[in-house]
């Protein structure tokens, strides 16, 4: 017969935790977030970029990228504070106590990531923008911190940027004054105007106006029109109009609001670049052609991470390195990169894209990170960041360690990690299998870069 605490005790089993480093893992709330089409949670976020800090690097190497946890940049900005420094205080002995003495300043310390969950905005066709309520994530990845003391910064190591790696791109661009064509390149009475251009992950939008004078017959129809982006042609999905008279021969027209363009991948695989416009139907020959330029300009919340980030490396480097000059805050708005990274197709994969970005990091040496502060925003964007395709793979794989886990935990009696590496070593090469695959290819990509 059955033992009647035998079923206590299973029951005790099947709700045991997974732990690593102070990051926990519920076997059903957090674990569920694994599952297609669920949002990654800050919880299976810090577990597994701390379980790849501790495993990714070869011979049991310390992390060359510093993770301060998934709510670092909310706590340094809590208590209404207005910068990084007055933040400090917030998150004052946060580096120290998980990197040691040195701090985020050491030989070993390539990088910092900071995940930034931001509250999205829309764009009106007027510009105006509005909060919604959704949110995202996106990585801000700060390589090189001890170039926080610039041209004071010891050896060769004085470059620092900030990386603004969003897998749902936000970008926007104004044109003063627009970019103007005119029907048959010198009809005056049928011009078009473009005063605006901005994305949105594989959304495009053009914001133009047009008229006519009817001399020359009607308007085109606005959703005839396409765009041209990555060696391919879009068809508009969507328009947006306040004005809407096409008019005809006697009849003056008049266009006026924003048409949308859906990028396929290939399209959507740059954000800085051009993208060219084409008003009206083939055959409505606008000229000159309306080449439009997206500029590498960062966001409202880019600027502000980096304007907090800058403050808070100003008060670290000083508390760390008494009697040391820093200069991040004056450094760190030039430093903003704002690369065009693969974008995610779903509606729900920024967490497990920011995750994969930074597991990625992990397969490179503190000094390569270093060095990587020098590439440009385009040549940071070649490297190999993960697709979506990646991402559902990855997902997968870490569903399936988990399972393992939570296995060799009610096995064992204990949801501590690191006692289970410890009890069932075989343990941590399947973890590190399931948490590097792609980084080689990754060091691969950097090694052509630095190649030249």
């Amino acid at each position: 017969c059955r033992s009647p605490c035998g079923d206590a005790w299973s029951v005790v089993l099947m709700q045991l935790e997974l732990t690593f480093q102070r990051a926990v893992v519920h076997p059903v709330h957090d674990t569920k977030r694994l599952e297609e089409g669920k949002d990654l949670n800050d919880a299976l976020l810090d577990f597994f970029v701390k379980l790849g800090q501790a495993v990714i690097p070869e011979k049991g190497r310390p992390s060359p990228v510093a993770y301060l946890g998934s709510h670092f940049y909310d706590v340094l900005r809590k208590g209404g504070a207005k910068d990084g420094r007055e933040g400090h205080k917030n998150v004052s002995n946060w580096a120290k106590r998980r990197l040691g003495k040195e701090g985020l300043f050491g030989p070993g310390i390539g990088a910092l990531a900071v995940p930034v969950n931001e509250l999205l905005s829309v764009n009106g066709y007027d510009g105006r923008q509005e909060q919604s309520q959704e949110k995202h994530w996106w990585l801000a990845l700060l390589l090189n911190p001890a170039g926080a003391a610039g041209a004071a910064a010891e050896g060769d190591d004085k470059d620092m940027s900030l990386l603004c790696m969003d897998s749902f791109v936000r970008a926007d661009t104004r044109f003063d004054p627009p970019f103007r064509a005119l029907k048959g390149g010198d009809l005056e009475g049928y011009p078009v105007e473009v005063t605006g251009l901005s994305r949105i992950g594989f959304n495009m939008r053009v914001v133009f106006r047009a008229s006519g004078d009817g001399s020359a017959g009607p308007l085109p129809e606005p959703r005839k029109c396409r765009l041209r982006a990555g060696g391919r042609v879009f068809a508009n999905t969507e328009a947006e109009l306040k004005a809407r008279e096409v008019g005809g021969e006697g009849r003056p027209g008049r266009l006026e609001g924003a048409l949308s363009f859906r990028l396929d991948r290939r399209g959507a695989a740059k954000t800085v670049g051009q993208y060219n416009f084409e008003f009206g139907e083939r055959g409505d020959e606008y000229e000159p052609p309306l080449r439009l330029r997206m500029g590498e300009k960062p966001t409202q919340c880019q600027t502000q991470v980096a304007h907090f980030l800058g403050g808070y490396l100003d008060k670290e480097h000083e508390a760390t390195l008494p009697g040391k000059s820093a200069q991040a805050s004056r450094l760190m708005e030039k430093c903003i990169r704002v690369p065009g990274v693969p974008q995610q197709e779903t509606s729900h994969d920024c967490g497990f894209f920011i995750m994969e970005m930074i597991l990625r990091t992990l397969q490179l040496s503190p000094k390569a990170l270093r060095e990587l502060a020098t590439a440009s925003s385009v040549e940071i964007a070649m490297l190999p960041w993960p697709s979506q395709q990646q991402i559902v793979r990855r997902k997968a794989m870490l569903r399936d360690i988990v399972d393992v886990l939570f296995a060799a935990a009610r096995r064992y009696g204990t949801g501590d990690v690191e006692m289970l590496f410890r009890a069932q070593p075989e343990l941590r090469a399947q973890v590190r299998s399931a948490l590097a695959e792609g980084g080689p290819h990754f060091e691969h990509g950097f090694d052509r870069w630095a190649a030249g």
